[in-house]
């Protein structure tokens, strides 16, 4: 817990694996204990849908890990990620709890509860080994006064270097896109008054990356959220943008993919595939949540 208090930052995914020689499987490990990629230096919880023997495998695989398995099966990746940014928020409560008692001052309780609401609670793909570094060096030094939302965004090169070639081309495409759409949203926004809050003007989004991160406080707008996929990741960012908090999608980062990654997925049509999907599901529902009612 003391890496809750030094940091601010606690790190939350969902994973599923069907098979134990599954590279994404061997990937996670990777993430959640190699030095290299900074295991260990924040908490990082896990909530895992896997069959039996590949949860255990992969709770005895990272000891420093917090491995839960996931409870409701039928909410899909969404479901997994809400559960996930659920156990993270408790352990900022455990922690909170375990100062108090140590913590004479007058105003303790007061003081801890704004404390634990300005926690970090911070999403990544458990694939994304790079990111841990990228947290740590690139993204915590760079937050800025006020900053409630981050969306980090891939700096060009690293990203055209090191994805497989038809993803950056997908994303890229996809990205370019959804700012579209963005900036005619929050013109349509400022320009009308009905009563709904001021949008603020916000640097290009890298919706497409994956990684985001919020302060505790603004738990709910994740956790009200009942999308099953990707939508569960960003739709909450737009309701965010709507409700007026602040959003920080400019700060860049040098992730890079792990080139085993890279080699199993360019060229290979099952992989296109995914990404055309990802950019007909997801896309459409950005697009029409801009409009829909805030469930928030």
């Amino acid at each position: 817990m003391d890496q809750v208090n030094k940091r601010k930052m606690i790190l939350f995914t969902c994973t599923y694996y069907s098979e134990m020689d599954d590279l994404r499987l061997h990937q996670c490990i990777k993430t959640l204990t190699d030095p290299k990629y900074g295991a260990s230096h924040i908490p990082f919880v896990v909530v895992d849908g896997s069959p039996p023997d590949i949860h255990e495998f992969l709770k005895s695989s990272c000891p420093d890990a917090i491995i839960c398995k996931e409870q409701r099966k039928l909410c899909g990746k969404g479901g997994a990620l809400r559960e996930a940014a659920m156990v993270a928020s408790s352990l900022v409560d455990l922690y909170s709890s375990s100062k108090s008692l140590t913590d004479n001052s007058m105003n303790n309780g007061e003081n801890i509860s704004k404390e634990s609401d300005e926690v970090w609670l911070c999403w990544q793909e458990a694939e994304k080994s790079d990111m841990n570094r990228c947290w740590m060096d690139e993204v915590l030094p760079n937050i800025k006064t006020g900053d409630n939302v981050i969306v980090p965004s891939r700096e060009t090169e690293s990203f055209q270097n090191s994805y497989p070639i038809e993803q950056f081309h997908s994303e890229s495409y996809g990205n370019l896109y959804l700012n579209c759409l963005m900036k005619k949203e929050l013109e349509n926004i400022n320009g009308k008054s009905q009563g709904q809050t001021m949008a603020p003007q916000i640097v290009d989004i890298d919706w497409h990356f994956g990684p985001f991160a919020f302060r505790r406080k603004l738990l709910n707008l994740w956790v009200d959220y009942k999308g099953t996929s990707y939508d569960a990741q960003v739709v909450p960012v737009i309701a965010a943008i709507r409700k007026g908090y602040k959003i920080n999608s400019g700060i860049e980062v040098t992730f890079k993919l792990d080139e085993k990654m890279k080699e199993q997925e360019e060229g290979s049509i099952d992989f296109i595939e995914k990404r055309l999907y990802q950019l007909n599901d997801l896309d459409p529902k950005v697009k029409r949540f801009w409009k829909k009612p805030l469930y928030c």
